[in-house]
């Protein structure tokens, strides 16, 4: 089975929680930036996972066009979805403000899987913030590990259904 991750990130979180569900998936998976996704042929692929982070419930406006310049192959195709967001904050409120509400419907597999920050990643500005935001919390925010353990197990239930 052939599985694609298109993943956008600004703090590399996505990134990182991308690589980390690679890992746990028992397919091929394939690693995709959205800045690389320009001449991706989505039909070569056996489930599509699109993950994204957000900042201030917005996403990056080139995943946001990716995803509407592709949306009836992804609707048709096996589809998982997951946002790097607040945790406190609620699952579908936030899917809602990412992705369509067919997609959401259509998909697999939706989580979030919480988010960390990375004051050396990011431009000035963004690092500038990242360090704000951690002097501001007592609790520094982190990826939710167990919840990408348990994306990662349903998948692979997924798979092994499939090839059953």
């Amino acid at each position: 089975m052939k599985i694609a991750i298109i993943y956008s990130t600004l703090i590399e979180d996505t990134k990182k929680s991308a690589l980390l569900l690679k890992d746990l998936i028992n397919a091929d998976v394939k690693l995709i930036s959205i800045e690389n996704v320009k001449d991706l042929c989505l039909l070569k692929y056996n489930l599509i996972i699109l993950g994204v982070s957000t900042y201030n419930n917005k996403v990056q406006g080139s995943f946001k066009i990716y995803v509407s310049r592709n949306i009836k192959t992804l609707i048709e195709k096996p589809t998982a979805l997951y946002v790097n967001s607040d945790e406190n904050l609620d699952r579908k409120v936030k899917l809602n403000k990412v992705f369509t509400k067919e997609l959401i419907e259509s998909s697999i597999v939706c989580s979030n899987f919480g988010y960390e920050i990375n004051t050396d990643t990011g431009n000035f500005m963004q690092k500038r913030k990242s360090k704000k935001i951690l002097e501001k919390n007592e609790n520094v925010p982190h990826l939710n590990e167990n919840e990408i353990r348990n994306y990662a197990n349903k998948i692979n239930n997924l798979i092994k259904k499939r090839v059953d």
